[in-house]
């Protein structure tokens, strides 16, 4: 997934790395199906190589094998040789969502996985126009919640002082109480 998404990311700008990227998640795919089937040997094994047994063994579907050898030569024309625009790597990316679904579905037992439909990466303007939207929504909400902490504030210092009033006017009230029980005790007793 890590892989496939640096693909995504490097798609408008720098296509010979996405296709590049392309080609090692088809790799690492072509791999884990020849472990599941006991027939990967190491990690000095070569793509083509992992390819050819997978042929030879019968493992995959023909159309599926042709997505792989195809998103290994473009790889292949990318690394070695800086080749690849913009559209061959956004046929990359959707050759690499059908090697997904085939993946999930066949190894992830998910045979009815029925996935949304393939949908272009947004171009870097366009996710960049959506974070500084993201960014501004966001500081409007500190700005709210700044306004909200302040009246907050101000509201517990109204408070707290009309609390001390109140306390000194009980303890004023509570003393004046405790004059006047003198004063009666005192005349009571003459």
């Amino acid at each position: 997934v890590n892989i496939a998404a640096f693909a995504e990311r490097y798609a408008s700008d720098d296509p010979p790395t996405a296709l590049a990227k392309l080609r090692g998640f088809a790799e690492l795919l072509a791999k884990l199906v020849a472990a599941r089937h006991g027939i990967y040997r190491d990690e000095r094994e070569s793509f083509d190589e992992v390819l050819r047994r997978l042929g030879f063994e019968r493992v995959l579907p023909r159309s599926i094998a042709d997505v792989f050898h195809m998103l290994r030569k473009a790889g292949n024309a990318a690394v070695h040789d800086g080749l690849g625009t913009k559209s061959d790597a956004l046929a990359g990316l959707k050759y690499a969502f059908q090697l997904a679904v085939w993946f999930h579905r066949t190894y992830g037992g998910d045979l009815a996985f029925e996935p949304a439909p393939f949908r272009l990466p947004p171009s870097p303007r366009e996710a960049e126009n959506a974070l500084r939207q993201e960014l501004d929504q966001l500081r409007s909400r500190v700005e709210a919640s700044d306004v909200t902490v302040a009246a907050a504030r101000e509201l517990a210092e109204k408070e707290g002082t009309r609390r001390a009033e109140l306390e000194a006017q009980v303890a004023s009230d509570a003393a004046e109480k405790s004059d006047w029980l003198a004063r009666l005790e005192e005349t009571e007793a003459r």
